[in-house]
């Protein structure tokens, strides 16, 4: 049976994102661990998730530079710790429905040759957030997030991770990752069920940093690129990282 790894980059939305992590816990099909990098944030998120009902492992791991939006960062060493054969990259304010894992596994042990599993969203408010899971309702649907996916570890081998330059360049991990994935390897995609996409003042618009220059420029070269973009630049920082392991 593949192990599942989920990882979760985390900042400043501690609330948010230990719930969610609670809410991973509750899946059809558990993952066999659920990794939270804290990019640089406060540190009481490590004390929120030792109070949670652990029934599989939590890595916790910690960035010790601060780095203007290193969200490309946090997804490479949450990559080089983790140990499954099947990686879900959730962002905070998207959680999984509860049988996301499950479909999504479904679907790579049906078909070898697809490389990653995207989601259909729906929207849910702040407010509702707040309720319980069964409580929550769809707003409405959208289309599947670039990032928030499942992939097979080999995937992330071959694009050769993320190239952490970019650091600080909001958005431009999800074009390049699609760019070189789509027009580079060619890689066969499919689709299935859903995530809850959070939207309010914590949720999913709550931290815009908007589109310099230079990063809308990025976002042109990219979608017209034929070759590959920027093959060096892997864990420019230091971590601690710490296992926190199931009590339940």
């Amino acid at each position: 049976m593949a192990k599942l790894s989920v990882l979760i980059p985390a900042y400043r939305r501690h609330d948010m994102t230990v719930r969610h992590v609670a809410e991973c816990l509750k899946s059809t099909r558990l993952p066999d661990e659920v990794i939270v990098v804290n990019d640089h944030g406060d540190t009481g998120l490590r004390d929120m998730l030792l109070k949670l009902q652990r029934s599989v492992p939590i890595i916790y791991v910690y960035v010790e530079q601060d780095i203007t939006w290193g969200y490309n960062m946090v997804c490479n060493i949450g990559f080089w710790v983790s140990r499954g054969d099947i990686i879900a990259l959730e962002d905070t304010d998207h959680v999984p429905s509860r049988d996301a894992y499950e479909n999504g596994l479904k679907i790579f042990a049906e078909d070898p040759e697809v490389m990653r599993v995207k989601y259909r969203r729906h929207i849910l408010q702040i407010g509702d957030f707040q309720k319980p899971y069964e409580e929550w309702t769809s707003r409405k649907g959208i289309g599947a997030n670039q990032m928030v996916s499942l992939f097979r570890r080999e995937l992330y081998i071959l694009l050769k991770g993320q190239d952490e330059r970019f650091c600080g360049q909001y958005g431009y991990m999800a074009s390049d990752f699609f760019n070189r994935e789509n027009n580079m390897l060619k890689s066969k995609t499919a689709l299935t069920t859903f995530y809850w996409a959070i939207f309010g003042v914590e949720g999913e618009p709550g931290l815009k940093r908007g589109m310099s220059p230079v990063n809308r420029r990025f976002y042109r070269e990219n979608s017209m690129a034929k070759t590959w973009q920027h093959p060096q630049g892997v864990l420019n920082c230091t971590y601690t990282f710490e296992c926190l392991k199931p009590n339940i």
